[in-house]
């Protein structure tokens, strides 16, 4: 092993090539390559010098090599061509730079807690042509138990097109809500100016920018909520009025032209400690489901009861599911009514489960019809 070597952030020292190589054959008696070899993702062994001692055709394929022998003893920067790895005097993961450096931040994790650790990792590389390529990568360490010592799998995962698409996404709603929320606030200030034989078109320009605002809002809370983002906001509810205002709102809606919504006579108030915004969201995802599902001249009927220390929303209509339906109606693009439509269920499901501590479920079944209902903790009385 060398000396202590200079570093700015992680140690420096490795062990010479000759030691590499007769851990690589080491390895060997321990791994069938050929296995690995179809694991479709990169994926490294290194020691705890995090120097290279294998790696899978992943991992070769990934560098346009077929010789590990040109990596074998570097560490994964050095394999990989980072710009900085480099700077520091010891190579990869001893400049400043490599104090930000995920795939590192994963490895001394892994090291210190002999844990699986998940890092992501943001790399500058140089191709072969000098031209600076970017890497989006997520970098999982862990470590692995062997009669001769202790190693660490490293594996990448290429996550540009996921980043890609969620810089692209925050660019959507920010720009369109932008703007549709300015053809709102416009439609709105010239509501008195419009001509009397024009009011009708101008109520419905209004209703319509008033949706469409409120449908780009739906998607981007449940984006942020299926990436762990979403920030409740729990304050006391009366949960009985929520439905009310639901109901009132809904009963002219366009999806219930022709229909009939009612407030359960049965219902009376549950207070809840939840968050106003996703509880409405919820309900309303139920009705526009129910409405959907409800033939011209249906009855749509909506309650809120309180079963022990529970509050029970539920929204039933006349139709029966078939079991196809029953057994898929929470995936997150299962729809009857076309292909990527399902995320009405599954977001009811989503946001009351993993975020208000609720329960979801339904029953559909003749004479009966369906009832979609979601139980919430309740306050006491």
């Amino acid at each position: 092993m060398n000396k202590k070597c200079e570093t700015l952030c992680a140690p420096g020292e490795r062990l010479p090539i000759h030691e590499i190589q007769q851990e690589n054959a080491r390895i060997g008696n321990h791994l069938c390559s050929q296995y690995f070899d179809f694991f479709p993702l990169p994926l490294l062994v290194l020691n705890s010098f995090r120097q290279i001692l294998f790696s899978n055709k992943a991992f070769t394929d990934l560098l346009g090599t077929n010789d590990v022998g040109s990596f074998l003893a570097k560490r994964p920067g050095e394999a990989i061509g980072c710009s900085y790895s480099d700077v520091g005097k010891n190579g990869c993961g001893t400049s400043l730079y490599c104090r930000e450096c995920g795939v590192l931040r994963a490895m001394l994790e892994s090291i210190r807690t002999r844990e699986k650790t998940v890092h992501e990792c943001q790399l500058l590389c140089g191709d072969e042509h000098g031209a600076t390529v970017a890497r989006d990568l997520r970098v999982f360490a862990s470590p692995w138990e062997t009669p001769d010592g202790t190693y660490y799998v490293l594996t990448l995962l290429d996550i540009a097109d996921e980043k890609r698409r969620q810089a692209l996404e925050r660019i959507f709603f920010h720009d369109i809500l932008n703007s549709a929320g300015g053809a709102r606030n416009l439609v709105d200030i010239l509501m008195n100016e419009v001509p009397e034989d024009a009011r009708e078109i101008a109520h419905m320009a209004k209703s319509s920018l008033f949706a469409l605002v409120d449908e780009i809002q739906k998607q981007k809370q449940l984006l942020a909520a299926e990436r762990n983002e979403y920030a409740t906001s729990k304050i006391t509810l009366q949960g009985l009025e929520i439905v009310q205002s639901v109901v009132g709102e809904f009963r002219t809606h366009p999806k219930a032209l022709g229909k009939n919504i009612h407030l359960d006579g049965g219902s009376f108030n549950v207070a809840v400690y939840s968050d106003f915004s996703l509880l409405r969201r919820i309900l309303v995802n139920m009705l526009i489901n129910a409405l959907e599902a409800t033939p011209a001249g249906g009855i749509v009927t909506a309650g809120l009861r309180r079963e022990e220390d529970m509050a029970v929303f539920w929204v039933g209509n006349p139709a029966v599911m078939e079991e196809s339906v029953r057994l898929q109606v929470f995936k997150r693009s299962f729809s009857t009514k076309g292909q990527d439509r399902g995320l009405g269920t599954y977001s009811i499901k989503l946001l009351a489960e993993n975020y208000l501590g609720g329960e979801v479920g339904f029953t559909s079944e003749e004479p009966a019809g369906t009832t979609f209902w979601v139980r919430l903790p309740a306050l006491e009385a």
